[in-house]
């Protein structure tokens, strides 16, 4: 008896870490769901060309090339469509200015957040980005 308890509490446990791991997933409702051919004409109309979409964890997970050559790896979520990762791996052709306006001064970054600029965002699950 105390072995089968033992065996149920270790079993539980890690039952219950797995399930704590799993916190990137997406919970969409499949009812809910954008078609994957939406998501795809989606990027096309952005100049970027896409590989494979394909569900992961719940989520649509888009492989493929920027508009110079680079990998792009793309996590949406698959009622809104909204983006919740982005990874990029730059080739020759590519840096991160390609992706973001490095022109700000950096006094305009110091700047204390007032009402009218402070993020909005407050979302548990903010878009990731990795840039390698």
């Amino acid at each position: 008896m105390k072995k089968q308890l033992t065996t149920l509490l270790i079993a539980s446990c890690l039952l219950s870490g797995t399930a704590l791991a799993d916190d990137d997933d997406c919970n969409d409702p499949v009812s809910a769901w954008q078609p994957r051919e939406q998501l795809r004409l989606m990027i096309e109309n952005k100049g970027r060309q896409v590989k494979r979409i394909k569900v992961d964890d719940g989520c649509y997970e888009v492989k493929g090339f920027d508009q110079k050559g680079n990998r792009v790896k793309a996590t949406f979520s698959p009622a809104s469509l909204r983006l919740r990762a982005l990874s990029i791996k730059f080739g020759n052709s590519g840096d991160a200015s390609d992706y973001f306006d490095f022109g700000t001064p950096p006094t305009a970054l110091k700047t204390q957040p007032t009402e009218s600029n402070k993020p909005q965002n407050k979302h548990k699950n903010k878009p990731k980005v990795t840039i390698d």
